[in-house]
């Protein structure tokens, strides 16, 4: 998980949609937000989705797989995943419903949480086809979490220290009985073998041509810094292990 700096001001698509329906009265509420079209084509949901992959330079919020509006089916043929982007609330639309109608206020004519862009993030989603259903446990990140709470979410600064990273893909706690940490992983099915095959394939890409210390500066240097606005999938374990390698090194 990395860590999302999230922009001061509310992305243009939210902006213009509250400037739009404040006046009406109503239809302050994600789920109009999303179906609402957007100047040019397109719908506002869909524009969010791409301002959001843009400020978290390409990755997905929960996993650190690389995401964009082109995503289809997975290549595995047993599994028969489809892969796709969306808005994740990190609080659940529900619960932001319940609460601003537990405090009085009324849903959709004032604004929520769900609402909030501090609150939405760009999410890989994966889903069964039309033919094979997929049991929970075949799922990870925003589709295996659902509307549970995710104790360690991206928007936290310290979430990138708050997990350990080996060889093998794997994911663990950085510190042992760290319970929160512990519950986000399964929570999001971060240790799913899907994902964790992603991972060390990842960081054996850039691990094995390792031969000197500026060769494993410069992985560093290019799993922080973006290049043309994108960042390496899963940037955050392969630096995090590379560093491991540096700190041992004369």
């Amino acid at each position: 998980m990395r860590w999302i700096e999230k922009t001061a001001e509310p992305p243009v698509p939210l902006v213009d949609y509250v400037a739009a329906q404040t006046p009406v009265g109503h239809g302050l509420d994600y789920p109009t937000f999303s179906c609402t079209g957007a100047p040019g084509g397109g719908s506002r949901g869909g524009q969010l989705c791409r301002e959001l992959t843009a400020e978290q330079f390409g990755l997905c919020a929960y996993t650190g797989a690389g995401i964009d509006l082109r995503l289809g089916v997975l290549d595995d043929p047993s599994a028969k995943l489809k892969l796709s982007v969306h808005n994740e609330h990190l609080k659940p639309q529900s619960v932001c419903k319940t609460e601003i109608e537990g405090a009085g206020r009324t849903y959709g004519v004032e604004l929520g949480e769900d609402m909030d862009h501090r609150n939405i993030v760009a999410a890989l989603l994966v889903s069964g086809d039309a033919v094979k259903k997929v049991a929970k446990s075949d799922l990870f990140g925003a589709s295996h979490r659902g509307h549970d709470v995710v104790p360690i979410v991206p928007t936290d600064p310290s979430c990138e220290q708050r997990f350990a990273f080996d060889l093998s893909g794997g994911i663990n706690p950085t510190t042992p009985g760290d319970q929160a940490a512990a519950d986000t992983i399964t929570v999001l099915n971060l240790g799913h073998e899907t994902l964790t095959g992603w991972r060390a394939q990842a960081v054996t890409v850039f691990i094995e041509g390792i031969e000197s210390r500026a060769d494993a500066e410069r992985i560093v240097a290019r799993t922080t810094t973006p290049d043309n606005n994108r960042l390496p999938e899963y940037c955050f374990a392969i630096r995090q292990i590379v560093q491991r390698l540096l700190d041992l090194m004369p």
